[in-house]
C-alpha cells in the first residue's frame, strides 16, 4: 500500500526546538512525526529555525522560505499535501512588521506549492495553511534577536483571521493552531505535550477537510 506523502514546511516549531534551549524534541514529540503516525502517512520534516515566509532574516542566512520551498517540492515529489506553518519569524525580521507581511509571503509560497516545477505528469499537491501558536512576551527572553514586543503580540493576534481569509481565497485547507499556548520558558516554542497535540489536531483537520489527494 502506497502511503500519502506530506511535506511539513515551517520554522523552529516544525523543527522542534525545546523551549528556552537549543535542543531538539525527540522524534515522538515533534508534530510532523505525530501527524504522520496518526494518519499512517509519510510526513517529511522541512523545518528550519528562523525561517520566514519570504524575507531575509538579518544575520541568519538561508531563512527565506521562497528560496527553500521549490527545492523541497521537487526533492520530495510526488506529494499529496503541503502544510505551511510560518509567519512568526516574519515579525522579527521585517522593520515595522505587520500581519500583512505574513500574508504577502504566504501568497507567493502558496502559488509555488500549487504550481511546483517537478517532472511532467506529477500530481499537484493540496495545500494546508496552519496558523501557528501565538508568540508571547516573557521576562529575560533567551533569544535577544527574537524578543516578543507588544507590537509583535498585537499583529500575531491578527494572523488567524487573516490566514483563514487567505486560505478561503486560495481554496486551501486551514487549521488554526493559535489556541495552543507557547511555553513560558521563551514565549515562542512548544512543550512536548503541546507539540504532540498540534500534530494530532492537524491530523484531525486533514481528515475533516479531505486535504489529502485521493
Amino acid at each position: 500500500m502506497i502511503k500519502h506523502r506530506i511535506l511539513c514546511f515551517g520554522d523552529s516549531l516544525t523543527w522542534g526546538v525545546v523551549p528556552g534551549a537549543r535542543d531538539r524534541h525527540a522524534a515522538e514529540w515533534r508534530w510532523p512525526v505525530v501527524l504522520g503516525d496518526t494518519l499512517g502517512a509519510e510526513a517529511l520534516e522541512a523545518g528550519l529555525n528562523g525561517r520566514t515566509t519570504a524575507y531575509d532574516f538579518p544575520g541568519r542566512p538561508y531563512r527565506n522560505g521562497l528560496d527553500a520551498l521549490p527545492m523541497f517540492l521537487e526533492q520530495y515529489a510526488p506529494l499529496d499535501l503541503v502544510i505551511i506553518m510560518l509567519g512568526t519569524n516574519d515579525l522579527f525580521s521585517v522593520p515595522d512588521p505587520t500581519a500583512e507581511h505574513v500574508i504577502w509571503g504566504l501568497r507567493h509560497l502558496t502559488r509555488m506549492a500549487c504550481a511546483p516545477a517537478v517532472e511532467p505528469g506529477m500530481p499537484v499537491p493540496n495545500v494546508m495553511i496552519v496558523a501557528p501558536p501565538l508568540p508571547c512576551g516573557v521576562p529575560d527572553s533567551p533569544y535577544p534577536f527574537a524578543k516578543v514586543t507588544a507590537q509583535i503580540e498585537a499583529h500575531a493576534k491578527r494572523l488567524p483571521a487573516l490566514l483563514q481569509a487567505f486560505a478561503d481565497e486560495y481554496g486551501c485547507a486551514y487549521f488554526d493552531g493559535s489556541h495552543l499556548a507557547t511555553d513560558e520558558a521563551d514565549g515562542i516554542h512548544l512543550s512536548n505535550d503541546t507539540s504532540r497535540k498540534l500534530g494530532q489536531q492537524i491530523a484531525e483537520a486533514v481528515l475533516k477537510n479531505g486535504a489529502l489527494l485521493a
